[in-house]
Parts: C-alpha cells; sequence; structure tokens
C-alpha cells in the first residue's frame, strides 16, 4: 500500500510532526558493529551513519543498493550581475548530460549501480530539455535585487515537487536518496540565503562558486551584500521566495519527504546543506533524517553543518555540484557495509570481545 501524499501547506500550517530517529533502532545495529573484531568504534563516522541509515530504513542493516540520485536543476536571474562566469545555457546543456549519465557524478554513479534522474525544476529554456523529468515550476527565478526571486506561490510548487519526487521514489523502490543540483549562478542565492538563516555577512558566506576570479569574486560578494541589507527579521519562506532558487526549494522539499516519508537523504555540499536548514527550519527534526557525504570549500559549509548538527566524513576541499559527494559517500559507506558482514567477530577471530565504555547513540 503507498503513503499517502503530504501535501507542503501541511507542513506550513504546523499539521505535520515528525518524531526523532529511533535511538534504540540505531543502537541495535550499533551493537552489532561493536561485534566485529576490530577496535571499537574504529569505522568512526561511518559506523554512526552506517547504523542511522538501518534505523531510518527500519532494517537489522542497511540496504545500500537501491539508491537514487536526483539533482534539481534550474536558473537564475541573477547572472545578469556577472556573478558567474558562464550563462544560463549552461545550465540546460549540463542538465541533458546529467540525465544521460555523463557528467561527473554520473559516471561515478553509473558505476555504482545508482540510479540518476535529472529533474528541470525552472531551466529557462522554451522547450523540454532532454534527458530531464519535466517538472518545471517557471522559467527561472528573476533578478532578486530587482524583483523577488519567485513568489511564496512558486516556492511552495517547487517544494512540492521536492516532496513528490521522494514520495515517488520511495514507491518505486528506492530507499536511499541523494541529492545534487545544478544551476549557474546558484552559489549566490544560497550565499545569501545562508547569510539570512545564519545571521552572516557577505565575506563570511561568499566563495568562489564555480571558478571565479578575484574580480568576480569581489563583485559577488558586493551583489550578496546589498541582497543581506534589503531586509531584516524574514522568515525561512520569505528568504527563500526572495532570493532563492527553484532547484533549492525542490531540494528542501525532497530533504522534507525524506523526513516524512522515512527515507535517509545523503547530502552533498553547501548548497544541498542550505536547502536542509530551511527544510529544518520548516519541520522539527526534519535534520535527523539526513546522512552527510562531504563539507564544501564554500566558506560558509562549516557553519551550515554544525547547524545541522552533521558530521562530513570526506574533506578534500570539493565544490562538483551535482551530488558527486554524496555518491562518494555511498561508495565509502558500501566499503563500511562488507567490514559489517563479513568480517571476523569476537569470538571467531580468537580475541575475546572487547567492551564499549561509551555511553550509547
Amino acid at each position: 500500500m503507498g503513503e499517502t501524499r503530504v501535501i507542503f501547506d501541511d507542513i506550513l500550517e504546523n499539521k505535520i510532526s515528525i518524531e526523532p530517529v529511533d535511538k534504540e533502532k540505531i543502537n541495535r545495529v550499533k551493537k552489532e558493529w561493536n561485534r566485529v573484531s576490530k577496535p571499537i568504534d574504529s569505522f568512526g563516522r561511518f559506523e554512526k551513519y552506517h547504523s542511522k541509515i538501518a534505523a531510518i530504513q527500519g532494517f537489522e542493516a542497511p540496504d545500500l543498493y537501491h539508491p537514487r540520485l536526483i539533482v534539481c536543476c534550474g536558473d537564475h536571474g541573477i547572472v545578469e550581475e556577472g556573478v558567474s562566469q558562464t550563462n544560463q545555457d549552461v545550465t540546460r546543456i549540463c542538465a541533458t548530460n546529467i540525465g544521460k549519465g555523463l557528467t561527473t557524478a554520473g559516471v561515478m554513479a553509473r558505476h555504482l549501480g545508482i540510479d540518476v534522474m535529472a529533474v528541470d525544476v525552472g531551466i529557462n529554456y522554451a522547450e523540454e530539455v532532454p534527458y530531464t523529468l519535466n517538472r518545471r515550476v517557471k522559467y527561472g527565478t528573476c533578478n532578486f535585487l530587482k524583483h523577488p526571486a519567485m513568489s511564496v506561490e512558486e516556492f511552495s510548487r517547487a517544494v512540492q515537487v521536492g516532496m513528490n519526487l521522494a514520495l515517488e521514489s520511495k514507491e518505486a523502490g528506492f530507499n536511499l536518496l541523494l541529492i545534487g543540483e545544478m544551476g549557474i549562478g546558484n552559489t549566490t542565492s544560497a550565499a545569501v540565503m545562508a547569510g539570512y538563516l545564519l545571521d552572516l555577512n557577505a565575506e563570511a558566506v561568499t566563495g568562489r562558486g564555480a571558478g571565479l576570479d578575484d574580480e568576480g569574486l569581489s563583485r559577488k560578494r558586493a551583489v550578496v551584500s546589498m541582497a543581506l541589507s534589503k531586509y531584516s527579521g524574514l522568515s525561512p519562506v520569505e528568504i527563500c521566495s526572495n532570493f532563492g532558487g527553484l532547484e533549492l526549494a525542490a531540494m528542501t522539499g525532497i530533504v522534507l519527504g525524506g523526513a516524512v516519508y522515512g527515507v535517509p537523504v545523503v547530502l552533498d555540499g553547501m548548497l544541498s546543506m542550505v536547502s536542509a536548514l530551511v527544510a529544518d527550519r520548516l519541520l522539527e527534526n526534519t535534520k535527523d533524517y539526513l546522512i552527510p557525504s562531504h563539507i564544501s570549500k564554500e566558506p560558509v559549509a562549516q557553519k551550515l553543518a554544525k547547524k545541522l548538527s552533521v558530521e562530513p566524513t570526506i574533506d578534500g576541499e570539493m565544490a562538483v555540484g551535482e551530488g558527486a559527494g554524496a555518491v562518494m559517500m555511498i561508495s565509502q559507506l558500501r566499503m563500511a557495509d562488507i567490514a559489517f558482514h563479513d568480517a571476523l567477530k569476537f569470538g571467531d577471530s580468537g580475541v575475546e570481545q572487547y567492551e564499549d565504555f561509551k555511553e550509547e547513540a
């Protein structure tokens, strides 16, 4: 029997609540880790997130072999201000290549047997984009220095797209979701969102994105600074509708859907973290259903991770996008899972059972 579809308006009206992940379920898996003949907790964060995935899925051990990578794509009107080294055409081109499975994240995902879905939530293109799922809300956002990026209604529709994708994916047999994005100019939008959400200035939240030179970075910081000076006391919905992106809103929806429907969501870098923080502000305990992957080299990434209470396992100064870090996390978790299942257990190894002196999760 399928899940009942949750409407985003019900979340906004506080009609939906989420319980934290059951710690007893996490501890049951963790106790199995302690039976593996190795020092206690020696797989560190991999044990933590391996156990949490199982608890969210409701299994004795996680299923890491039915994941889907959802790459949300959309354009940003703020590119008019010269905040990117490329134009909006690149979003459409890259979305097509993502859908074909030919990009960095795509080829890695294919090697691991991970399903890849490119979703057009807001690409500025007159026709349908090949190899993408068309869930377009509008033809890109507006330049937020001149007009709100989108209306509240458009933001809500984009979030609903993501929530629906989470449910549809679960019903299709995918019990682990990875999120990524593609959208020229989206690190500028995300920087402004982070600034408002965390009460930080432009310098603290603005990085080079896809590779700006010093002049471009200075111009981008100026844009972010102007945006951060426009308002005060905005709600998360107001922040997102004024400055956000349609693909960022859809990722927020996937994170919300993961929590509502009981599907763990593996984050990528800074952009997915901003979207996840919005989701957690809208629905308490949502962040408990998140699995981190890497820490982006964008300057605000560490603060976002701390606010979300996640501890990424990969620190490689990456800024790839598209969910590449999330895909790499699955590879690492699968290696840990092999040790969990196949390594010698205490007693069988000739070594007596180690004792766990730490407090439970």
